[in-house]
C-alpha cells in the first residue's frame, strides 16, 4: 500500500531532495541528476521484476515532481493548497470554465480561508487561583488555636481568583476582547469585567481601548509604536475612580543580540520609575528589574535554565521595601498542550507551595500556606523536601506508569498499522536497489580520497541519546532490514530470520526504524549533505515512515577525512554534513576497516 492509496500525498520537495526556497535552477540541476540514475532503461536486462518496478515508480514520482515545481504557476499552486489545488487547476482547465466562474471559486475559497484564519484566532483565555492554608498540619500551635472552631480535617481555602479573557476578530486590522475579574478573600468578594478593542493601524502603530466596570471602575487608552528596528515605546493614559488620572511611559529597546532592556515612567497618580533587562545565552535567561517609587521600592528578576525539551527549571527572587521572597521551582511540558510546574517560596508571610497546571490556554494555580513562621531549618526542608519527593515519586512510580502507557498505545498503532509500514518498507527497499550500484561505486571513491562516506544511517523511534559506547551499533540491537522472499503486504508477520533478529519488540512487527545509509549517500553532493527544515523526511527516496504518529528521529553516522562522525536530529530538523560539531572525541573513533 503506498502512499497515494492510502490517501496521503508525498512531499514533491523531498522527491527531488531541494529546499522549499530552491530556485528554478537548483530543480533543474536536482532532476537531472537524479533521473540519470533512475531511469528504467538503466536497469539493465538481468534485472529482476522488483527493482524494474521500483525504478518505474521511483522515475514517475520523479517526473511529477519536476513538472509540478519547474512550472511557477503550478509551484506556487502546490505551495498553497497541494497537489488537490494542482489537480484542481487541471481539472478547470479541462472543463474550459469562463474567468467569472474561476474568479468566483477562488474568491470562495479565500472567505473559507478567512473564516478558519479567524476561528483560529479566536482565543479564550484563564487563570485560576485557589489558595489554600496547611498551617495547622504544621505548626501545633496554629493546630489548637483552629480546633477551638472547627474539627474538620484537611486544608483551609483561604482565597480564590478568577480571569477570564476572550478576544474576537472583526477584521485584519480591529479585534475585540473582553476579560472578566472574580476575587474572594476573607469571606469577602469582588469582580469587574473589561471590554476593550485593538486597532493595528499599521504594522509599527496600534491603539488599545478599554473599559472597566464593577468593584473598580478605570478607563484606559494605550498607544505603541515601534519607533526604530529595536525600539518600541508605549504610552498608556488612564483614569481610575477615586485615584484620578494617569499617565505611564514606556521604551522597549533590543540592546544587544540577546539582551533586551526598558525604562518605565508612572508619572500619577502614584510615582515611580522602573528600568530592567533580559539577558538570553544558550540554554540560560537572567531578567532583573530594579523599581523606585513613593509606593515601593526594590529589585526583582528571575534565572531560567532550559534542562531539555520539557524541563524547565527557575529561580527567582525579590527585595525591597515591600519585604523579601526567594522562589524556586520547575515547569515540566507533558505534551503540545500541557505543562505542570510546582516551586516553594519563603518570605515574610511564611513558607508557599505552589502548584501550577497550564492546559490550552487555562491556567490554575494553588498556592499552599505551609507555615507563617520562617526558620532556618523549616526553609531547608521545604526547598529539599518536595523536589526529592517528586523526583522519587516520578522514577518509581509516574515514570513506569507513562512508559506502560505509552507503550501499549505504541504497540497498538504499530499493529494497527503493520501491513502498510511493512509494505513501505519494502518499496524503500527496493528503491534502494535500484541505485545500489552507483552508490556504492560513489562511497569507494569517496573513502579512498577521505571525502564524506555514510558509515550507517536510521530513520525511526529509537532512543535519541548519543551512543557512548567504542563500535556500539548505530542503535541498539540493530540488524538491516529485508524482506523475504516470500513477502506479502496483506501478511506483514511473514519475516526473514534478519527482521526476526533485528525486532526490538512484539514479534510479529516491522522494526520501528528504517536503515537510509545508501539513500543519504545517493544524496551527498561534493562531499556534502543537506536536508532541508520543513521537507518531509519520510518521502525522500529510500526513506518510509515506519512508526506512524510517533516522534521519528535520524541518526546518521559518517566518516569524513578518516574520522568518524555522528549527529542524530529530529524528523523536521534540517541537517547539513560534514560538520565539526558532530565529530566523535578520539575514545569513541573506530578504524574504518572494522565499521
Amino acid at each position: 500500500m503506498s502512499r497515494e492509496d492510502d490517501g496521503v500525498e508525498r512531499d514533491l520537495y523531498a522527491a527531488l531532495g531541494v529546499s522549499r526556497t530552491a530556485s528554478d535552477a537548483e530543480i533543474k540541476r536536482a532532476y537531472r541528476g537524479r533521473a540519470s540514475a533512475l531511469h528504467p532503461d538503466k536497469m539493465g536486462g538481468d534485472a529482476d521484476e522488483g527493482r524494474r518496478r521500483a525504478a518505474q515508480a521511483a522515475f514517475a514520482r520523479l517526473g511529477e515532481a519536476y513538472e509540478v515545481l519547474s512550472d511557477g504557476d503550478k509551484r506556487r499552486t502546490y505551495d498553497a493548497h497541494g497537489m488537490a489545488g494542482v489537480r484542481a487547476g487541471r481539472e478547470l482547465s479541462a472543463r474550459f470554465k469562463t474567468l467569472d466562474e474561476l474568479r468566483a471559486e477562488f474568491d470562495k475559497q479565500r472567505a473559507k480561508e478567512r473564516r478558519e484564519e479567524a476561528e483560529a484566532r479566536l482565543n479564550f483565555n484563564g487563570t485560576y487561583v485557589f489558595g489554600f492554608s496547611a498551617a495547622h498540619l504544621v505548626e501545633e500551635s496554629i493546630a489548637r488555636r483552629r480546633r477551638a472552631f472547627t474539627d474538620r480535617p484537611g486544608l483551609d481555602l483561604t482565597s480564590a481568583s478568577m480571569s477570564n479573557s476572550m478576544e474576537i476578530p472583526l477584521s485584519d486590522e480591529d479585534a475585540a476582547y473582553a476579560v472578566t475579574q472574580g476575587t474572594m478573600r476573607g469571606g469577602r468578594g469582588a469582580g469587574n469585567i473589561i471590554l476593550g478593542w485593538r486597532r493595528q493601524f499599521s504594522p509599527l502603530t496600534s491603539l488599545d481601548l478599554s473599559a472597566q466596570t464593577g468593584h473598580t471602575s478605570a478607563c484606559t487608552a494605550t498607544i505603541s509604536r515601534q519607533l526604530t528596528t529595536n525600539t518600541t515605546g508605549v504610552i498608556s493614559h488612564n483614569y481610575v475612580a477615586q485615584q484620578g488620572w494617569g499617565l505611564q511611559l514606556m521604551l522597549q529597546r533590543q540592546l544587544f543580540a540577546q539582551t533586551r532592556g526598558h525604562v518605565t515612567w508612572n508619572v500619577g497618580p502614584v510615582g515611580s520609575m522602573a528600568t530592567g533587562a533580559t539577558h538570553a545565552f544558550g540554554k540560560n535567561q537572567v531578567k532583573i528589574d530594579l523599581t523606585i517609587g513613593l509606593a515601593a521600592s526594590g529589585v526583582a528578576g528571575h534565572y531560567l535554565r532550559q534542562m531539555n525539551d520539557t524541563l524547565l527549571y527557575r529561580v527567582g527572587w525579590k527585595l525591597g521595601t515591600a519585604g523579601a521572597e526567594l522562589d524556586v521551582g520547575a515547569t515540566k511540558q507533558v505534551d503540545e498542550d500541557t505543562a505542570l510546574g510546582a516551586s516553594v517560596s519563603v518570605s515574610l508571610r511564611g513558607l508557599m507551595l505552589r502548584l501550577k497546571l497550564n492546559r490550552q490556554g487555562q491556567r490554575f494555580v494553588v498556592p499552599v500556606l505551609l507555615t507563617p513562621m520562617v526558620t532556618w531549618r523549616k526553609s531547608l526542608l521545604a526547598f529539599t523536601l518536595p523536589p526529592i519527593t517528586i523526583a522519587l515519586l516520578r522514577h518509581f512510580l509516574v515514570r513506569p506508569i507513562v512508559n506502560s502507557y505509552v507503550r501499549k498505545r505504541q504497540l497498538a498503532s504499530r499493529e494497527k498499522n503493520k501491513r502498510a509500514v511493512a509494505a513501505a518498507m519494502r518499496e524503500a527497499y527496493e528503491s534502494m536497489k535500484v541505485i545500489a550500484a552507483a552508490t556504492d561505486k560513489k562511497a569507494r571513491t569517496a573513502r579512498e580520497r577521505g571525502g564524506l562516506v555514510i558509515e550507517s544511517a536510521v530513520f525511526g523511534c529509537f532512543d535519541p541519546r548519543p551512543n557512548t559506547v567504542k563500535g556500539a551499533p548505530i542503535v541498539p540491537n540493530f540488524r538491516p532490514w529485508a524482506p523475504p522472499e516470500n513477502f506479502n503486504a496483506n501478511d506483514a508477520s511473514t519475516t526473514s530470520d534478519e527482521s526476526t533478529a533485528s525486532r526490538p519488540s512484539t514479534s510479529g512487527l516491522p522494526p520501528p526504524y528504517v536503515e537510509v545509509s545508501r539513500a543519504l549517500q545517493f544524496m551527498v553532493d561534493s562531499d556534502t549533505l543537506d536536508l532541508y527544515e520543513n521537507v518531509a523526511m519520510d518521502d525522500l527516496l529510500g526513506f518510509c515512515d515506519p512508526c506512524p504518529g510517533e516522534k521519528k528521529y535520524l541518526r546518521v553516522r559518517y566518516r569524513y577525512r578518516h574520522s568518524l562522525h555522528e549527529v542524530t536530529i529530529k524528523e523536521d530538523e534540517a541537517l547539513s554534513c560534514p560538520s565539526p560539531e558532530h565529530r566523535l572525541p578520539e575514545k569513541l573513533q573506530v578504524d574504518a576497516a572494522s565499521v
